[in-house]
């Protein structure tokens, strides 16, 4: 009998990656307004909470929340060019993964693992998921802007599992970190596995921070089932 019956993932960074897709129409956002990217980046990611939790979900509105705590001063109409392009480069992300991506995805579940998604996202980001060749591969997806939950908080965990029908001790959870989302789905009862196929053009030092805090690693998606096969003996 199979020790691990599901796998469930991370999405940006882990799956696709805007900085691995040069075709990507449109500039970064922090290009478009004019703000220190570091500064977009501390207010996207660790001063928006609302926008995860689907608190917020009109894109102008999820723009505002984050640029207008760097500078209240930028005027609605950039945001709203900015918050336009935004979306159409994250539809390009969602429908136009990274070679090789959909074609692992496909061989996992074919083996006969059950996936699922676990994402923390604002509606702008994944409003074109269900267009994208990613999307079929998946059989329970979980964007915390629908759920009103984040990672690193344990209840998104338990609800894939939940979804997925499995306990958490039969699930392999792939990210690239983020969120403390390894340390956190490991807590929950999940075997975390860190992937440094992205994370490691954008941030070689972040993946030798990360780890430090996981038993297993990964540098490819392809590398997953021969994982499950060796943890399973």
């Amino acid at each position: 009998m199979k020790k691990y019956k599901a796998v469930v993932f991370d999405l940006f960074t882990t799956l696709t990656s805007l900085r691995h897709l040069p075709d990507a129409p449109g500039r970064f956002t922090h290009e478009i307004l004019d703000i220190p990217k570091e500064a977009w980046n501390d207010a996207l990611f660790n001063k928006s909470r609302q926008r995860l939790t689907g608190v917020i979900s009109d894109p102008v509105e999820i723009m505002k929340d984050v640029v207008w705590k760097i500078d209240p001063w930028i005027p609605v109409e950039l945001l709203r060019e900015a918050s336009d392009e935004r979306r159409i480069r994250f539809r390009y992300c969602l429908e136009n993964p990274p070679e090789g991506v959909v074609e692992n995805l496909k061989k996992i579940r074919d083996a006969g693992y059950r996936m699922a998604l676990v994402s923390n996202a604002d509606v702008s980001e994944v409003e074109a998921w269900g267009d994208g060749p990613m999307a079929p591969c998946f059989n329970e997806v979980i964007f915390s802007c629908h759920e009103g939950v984040m990672k690193p908080d344990p209840g998104i965990f338990t609800l894939a599992c939940s979804r997925l029908e499995v306990e958490p001790e039969e699930c392999l959870y792939v990210g690239d970190g983020g969120n403390s989302e390894l340390i956190a789905s490991a807590e929950a009862g999940m075997t975390a596995v860190l992937t440094s196929q992205f994370l490691k053009d954008i941030s070689p030092k972040l993946v030798e921070e990360r780890k430090k805090t996981v038993n297993h690693h990964i540098l490819h998606l392809k590398d997953i089932l021969p994982l499950i096969k060796t943890l399973e003996g």
